[in-house]
């Protein structure tokens, strides 16, 4: 019996394991740059689109300052 309890645990493990390292990650924002105002932002992150750099931006006010995020 001890042994079937070991080989259960041992496989739930390796189990487990197998499917944490083949899950893919998320795609996390990425901070572009920070800008003072909102029209550079939005600027910039338009030509990040029109030229591929990203799918998609979104420009947040923090701080008095405007940042800009994207996915790669």
């Amino acid at each position: 019996m001890r042994k079937i309890r070991a080989l259960a645990v041992a496989g739930a493990l390796i189990s487990g394991l197998v499917v944490a390292g083949s899950a893919t990650p998320a795609h996390a924002d990425t901070l572009r740059n920070v800008y003072y105002s909102s029209s550079d932002c939005y600027r910039y992150g338009d030509y990040g689109v029109q030229n591929h750099l990203w799918t998609w931006y979104r420009c947040e006010y923090q701080y008095n300052l405007w940042f800009l995020w994207s996915v790669p």
